[in-house]
């Protein structure tokens, strides 16, 4: 018969085992409330209506003259519409990861010419100006914010537009 003593430990062994495993496990559902979080700020920050103020495709910058009748209207929950001379041309919705680096954004276009795509990219988002570098569809997401010829990216910049 074992000792008391080892009975004891015989007994708590399991019980230890499981308490360390409980403590020492990844808490998934707090990580998954950080990044919930930081996608909700995310997007309240991207709400609105933004101006285009640059666009480079393929390493070819779009004329300011054109650039300056392009509006991104943005809602709170990714939901997104581009106007030209304020005439809307496509919509779609967005995904965001805000943590992770570089920021990622996946777009679905749903209509417009090209409704049904969907593309990858990468933002970065201060107070007052989002730049977006985004590949066409069926390329790879970019790691960076250039936009070299044939590539097959996009790069962009908007200005927030404030309420008038």
């Amino acid at each position: 018969m074992p000792r008391p003593a080892t009975l004891t430990a015989v007994l708590l062994l399991p019980l230890l085992v499981v308490a360390i495993s409980a403590v020492a496990r990844p808490q998934a559902p707090a990580a998954d409330d950080a990044k919930q979080e930081a996608i909700r700020k995310d997007h309240l920050a991207i709400e609105g209506t933004w101006k285009a103020v640059s666009i480079e495709i393929n390493g070819t910058a779009i004329p300011a003259g054109d650039v300056a009748k392009i509006r991104i209207e943005n809602g709170r929950d990714g939901e997104w519409t581009v106007l030209v001379d304020g005439a809307e041309v496509a919509e779609g919705t967005s995904t965001i990861d805000p943590t992770v680096t570089p920021k990622t954004i996946d777009f679905k276009i749903t209509r417009g010419n090209d409704a049904g795509r969907e593309t990858y990219g990468i933002y970065e988002l201060t107070d007052t100006t989002r730049r977006l570098c985004i590949a066409e569809a069926g390329r790879p997401r970019p790691a960076d914010f250039s936009c070299p010829a044939g590539s097959g990216r996009t790069l962009a910049v908007f200005e927030r537009v404030e309420d008038q």
